[in-house]
């Protein structure tokens, strides 16, 4: 009766595997198994396994590799000089174009492919480490599953690749991947936008919400998920609250120097106004005014003639039509003194130039960091970041070149958006109602709306994917 061969287990990054010792001496020369991992032999207890003394000769090179079994898989497999690392990633050494089906079993659909060789199994090929873990059955070492590895391929093939155009039609194509989200999500919107002015505050913050679901998704590299957030575990503070403050701070930050501008011009220019017309009114009554000398002059009988001849002047002065009469003969001189309506004017045309080179320096600030200003909303989730424009300052020049051509492709799809929501305004405009303007135009307007905003949303998430080494994004 043979002898049952000694049952080790090790413990590894990758999980805890039972195997003999010859395997396990195997691993170790192929570097699956560190000095620093845990192994245990039958129920002893767990020690490093550079402290085990039948390691020991694994560890430092002093036994030679076991043999390969029959048909050795160079025989099979293409050498790769990238396996030359047993410690490399499966994703990073995976070509899904050299094995397409099972290496045994052409026609069986791939399932395990082995992280040393690269070779690919279906389900019934691998070797099942305690019933669970599948092990390569040519070269002994651990399988991944084939789709996870084929998916982590092409996305690492994905984000090493420049932003460019494939991206943009990429983005345009997102929102369609999931049809029932994008028409359920697009129909809520289009109906909270008709129902006032609280419905389209809930619509303003669900599409945010949406907006800031999606870069976040896809910076991290998910680009199939569904971009409508997940409500079946609501929180009124994270899908409501939070959207509702990040899309306050978009505005400040963006087109709030715009408004405080604004504003400052109108009050300011009703305060001036009020002051010099005060001004004039009060200076004439105070010139112009009839004082008690001039009181005397007029009732005394015997009163000196020049001052009765002032007096009467400054009567004549305070009568109504006076005012008018002056401003008449002012106009009239400065229409035959071009000289003079230059120096009257000129200081109000400096203020204006003034004015008109600011508020265009601060539309174009707000056009500019807009799209950043949601870039950032969406991967921080942040309120004082997003308030912060050094942080999306510092985006944009980590990003480089790839913001710039992201916020070109925004501007495109504005655009677009502009022109869409124009043409839906013209060809439904006979079914406008009194009262109730056109409903139906509004609707479709807000469905496109809603569309081109998650392709905008796309197209800022994969800014961010495609500068996550610059930008310290953990992509899955």
């Amino acid at each position: 009766m043979s002898a049952q061969p000694e049952v080790w287990r090790v413990s590894t990054v990758e999980g805890i595997f039972e195997t003999d010792l010859e395997t396990l001496k195997q691993w170790i020369i192929e570097g699956c198994v560190l000095p620093t991992d845990k192994v245990c032999k039958g129920n002893l207890s767990w020690i490093d396994a550079g402290r085990v003394p039948k390691l020991k000769a694994a560890f430092s090179g002093e036994t030679s590799p076991a043999p390969k079994p029959d048909g050795s898989y160079e025989t099979f497999v293409e050498p790769n000089p990238t396996y030359a690392s047993p410690t490399v990633e499966p994703d990073r050494v995976f070509s899904p174009h050299q094995t397409t089906a099972c290496h045994n079993h052409p026609d069986a659909a791939p399932e395990y492919v082995c992280r040393m060789c690269g070779a690919v199994f279906c389900k019934q090929c691998p070797k099942f480490a305690g019933g669970k873990v599948p092990m390569c059955p040519l070269c002994g070492d651990l399988c991944h599953e084939y789709r996870k590895v084929v998916d982590r391929t092409a996305r690492a093939a994905l984000q090493s690749s420049g932003f460019g155009m494939e991206d943009f039609l990429r983005a345009i194509r997102y929102p369609l991947q999931h049809k029932s989200a994008l028409l359920g999500g697009a129909l809520i919107y289009a109906l909270l936008m008709l129902a006032g002015f609280r419905g389209s505050i809930v619509a303003w913050v669900l599409l945010f919400g949406c907006i800031s679901h999606v870069i976040s998704q896809v910076a991290w590299g998910r680009l199939n998920r569904s971009f409508m957030p997940d409500f079946s575990s609501f929180s009124l503070w994270d899908d409501l609250v939070v959207p509702a403050f990040l899309g306050v701070g978009i505005m400040i930050v963006t087109w709030g120097p715009v408004m405080v501008l604004v504003f400052a011009l109108i009050f300011g220019a009703i305060k001036s106004g009020g002051v010099e017309h005060a001004a004039v009114v009060d200076g004439g009554h105070s010139s112009e005014s009839l004082n008690h000398d001039d009181l005397d002059a007029l009732t005394d009988p015997n009163a000196d003639p020049h001052k009765l001849v002032e007096a009467n002047q400054k009567l004549q002065e305070t009568r109504p039509g006076a005012q008018i009469a002056r401003e008449a003969e002012q106009s009239k001189a400065e229409a035959n003194d071009p000289a003079a309506s230059l120096r009257y004017l000129l200081p109000y045309l400096g203020a204006g130039v003034v004015f008109v080179l600011l508020f265009l320096l601060l539309i174009a600030w707000g056009v500019f960091y807009y799209p950043m200003a949601l870039t950032v909303a969406g991967y921080t989730q942040s309120f004082g970041s997003v308030l912060n424009p050094l942080v999306g300052l510092d985006t944009i020049r980590r990003m480089g070149v790839t913001y710039f051509k992201a916020f070109g492709m925004v501007i495109l799809v504005q655009v677009a958006a502009l022109v869409v929501g124009v043409i839906i305004a013209v060809v439904t405009s006979p079914f406008t109602l009194p009262f109730m303007g056109n409903l139906i135009g509004n609707f479709i307007n807000a469905t496109f709306t809603f569309y081109f905003y998650l392709v905008i949303a796309c197209i800022l998430g994969l800014s961010l994917f495609k500068s996550a080494d610059r930008l310290g994004i953990a992509v899955d």
